[in-house]
């Protein structure tokens, strides 16, 4: 899309100082301490996506509520989130170390942040406009295939792949009634352009205490392959 950082500012009302934020990586921060980069706006775009994608889904397929939650985790999957990114040219517009390579998950986690700045900057029903303007031609094409069950059985085939070990956790303990998992950054290695995240998941069981160490060019990967970690220590995937 030609200058989508023009549309997000004049056709989507957002802040410049929010896009800005938006657009700048976590490195960033690293490297200058007084710049503020889009982790706190991912946090809360993550969750606006994931509201419309559920409030679209609740709307328009008609299955039951674990199927559903199957549905979401697909719809808002990296590598969707990412080919979306990809086909605005996010990569040209985030701000990172000079030798920094950007991943998948960077464009997923930056077109997130954009959601939380048009959030906002605006209003949800704004913001619904945004998310069916990028993702109109998925949603109707996914519509389209879950209405037989030839697709709707490809469909729940890729959504067992696609789980997110994030959300799976987390749903085991909120069901339970139990304290949520708890993530923190253990270490971090190597240099600013090719970093090494290790980040620590700990949990609490009936008084017992499981912790495990993940680890991942990014944040949000190592926190995936710590909370995959705990699931197979408690026994809920193999």
């Amino acid at each position: 899309m030609a200058n989508f950082e023009k549309s997000l500012l004049e056709d989507w009302k957002v802040e410049k100082g929010l896009l800005e934020i938006a657009f700048t990586h976590p490195n960033q921060t690293n490297e200058h301490s007084n710049i503020e980069n889009f982790e706190r706006l991912e946090y809360l775009g993550d969750a606006v996506l994931s509201l419309l994608t559920a409030e679209w889904l609740y709307e328009n397929i008609n299955e039951e509520v674990g199927i559903l939650s199957m549905l979401r985790s697909l719809l808002v999957q990296t590598n969707t989130l990412a080919d979306i990114g990809n086909d605005l040219g996010l990569k040209k517009y985030l701000i990172t170390s000079p030798k920094y390579k950007v991943t998948k998950t960077d464009i997923e986690d930056c077109l997130e942040a954009i959601f939380g700045a048009v959030y906002q900057s605006t209003n949800i029903e704004k913001t619904k406009e945004f998310y069916y303007f990028l993702f109109k031609q998925r949603l109707e094409h996914f519509k389209k295939e879950i209405s037989t069950e030839k697709g709707k059985k490809k469909i729940l085939k890729q959504t067992v792949c696609e789980q997110n070990p994030i959300n799976q956790l987390q749903e085991y303990f909120q069901k339970r009634g139990l304290d949520l998992p708890i993530y923190s950054l253990d270490k971090k290695k190597g240099k600013e352009h090719d970093p090494l995240y290790f980040i620590r998941c700990k949990v609490v069981i009936n008084g017992t205490e499981f912790s495990t160490i993940g680890k991942g060019r990014n944040r949000k990967s190592a926190r995936k392959n710590a909370a995959e970690k705990v699931l197979k220590k408690i026994g809920k995937i193999k």
